[in-house]
């Protein structure tokens, strides 16, 4: 078979080459999950991997090794510094290599345990603490700041939990799965003072969850319901303490802030974007779709 080639510009935060890098990684499971198939991949030629889109890379080619319950049915082509530094940079470098090829349970706890920049896992309660713990050893947050982020990714995790996979579709896929299962990146860049964290999952995404019984699927309506779904107070666990967890997540981003601090959400097909410069946030359409719901906090790092 035909090695699958991603585009050498592999992301999808921006319009010129976000469709090209989803048709990629909708390949992977196309082939290696629908048809059975083995996957080669040549990553050879990428000189540039953002963020977002190496996170959910890591979730569909992660979710495909458990559910074909094959770890190596993807074989990789790795950059070579010597040939290419750019994309070594991004995908090696970075770990992602490491954590495309940890295909089993017990070698994602590794990644946990060695505090890389990707990592998965199934327990909100336990990974929250390894997660803030690996990025207060680099960043030394003030206590107000390293609260907020916190309450911010515990309520990141737990819709995880309570809402992405709430669908009968996914029982066999979570059996495999091990549980309710996220990938995440996170790191503190010293040079900008900045935190990143990232986190996706692959159930339903915000409009679905948000609105199960909903009586259309039409692009507009999800724009309007992952919208309302991020404003205070609404919650499909309104009046049982759930009622505020948007705000939490919206919270960390210090509005007024010269320093561009952002957060960002992209789920099926709408862009949620909240900058501390913006008076208000901006929510858009987008012609593609992301499967489940990715969120991204830029911080500027206050001690």
């Amino acid at each position: 078979m035909k090695p699958l080639v991603p585009p050498t510009k592999f992301c999808i935060y921006s319009d010129d080459s976000r469709s090209e890098t989803l048709r990629f990684i909708n390949d992977i499971e196309s082939i290696g999950v629908n048809n059975k198939g083995k996957v080669t991949v040549d990553l050879s030629k990428v000189k540039y991997a953002s963020a977002a889109a190496s996170v959910l890379f890591f979730a569909i080619v992660n979710r495909a090794q458990f559910l074909t319950k094959d770890p190596n049915f993807v074989r990789f082509v790795w950059p070579k510094k010597e040939d290419n530094p750019e994309g070594h940079r991004w995908i090696v470098s970075t770990g992602l290599s490491r954590a495309l090829i940890a295909g089993t349970d017990e070698k994602l706890k590794i990644l946990t345990r060695e505090e890389r920049y990707f990592q998965s896992a199934v327990e909100p309660s336990e990974h929250i603490f390894d997660t803030v713990t690996m990025l207060q050893k680099k960043a030394v947050l003030n206590d107000g700041q390293l609260g907020l982020l916190l309450t911010a990714i515990s309520e990141a995790l737990l819709n995880v939990s309570h809402h992405a996979y709430e669908n009968d579709a996914f029982t066999e896929s979570l059996l495999l799965l091990k549980g309710k299962r996220w990938w995440q990146c996170a790191w503190f860049n010293p040079e900008e003072n900045r935190i990143v964290f990232i986190v996706c999952d692959l159930g339903l995404g915000i409009f679905k969850s948000f609105v199960p019984d909903g009586d259309g699927l039409g692009v507009q309506n999800e724009v309007s319901s992952v919208e309302k779904a991020m404003l205070v107070g609404e919650s499909r666990f309104v009046g049982a303490g759930r009622g505020n967890g948007s705000d939490d997540i919206k919270r960390p981003i210090d509005a007024g802030l010269d320093a561009d601090e952002a957060l960002l959400i992209l789920t099926g097909h709408a862009r949620y974007h909240y900058n501390s410069n913006d008076s208000c946030p901006q929510c858009e359409r987008l012609a593609e779709y992301i499967p489940g719901t990715l969120l991204q906090w830029s911080l500027v790092a206050r001690r």
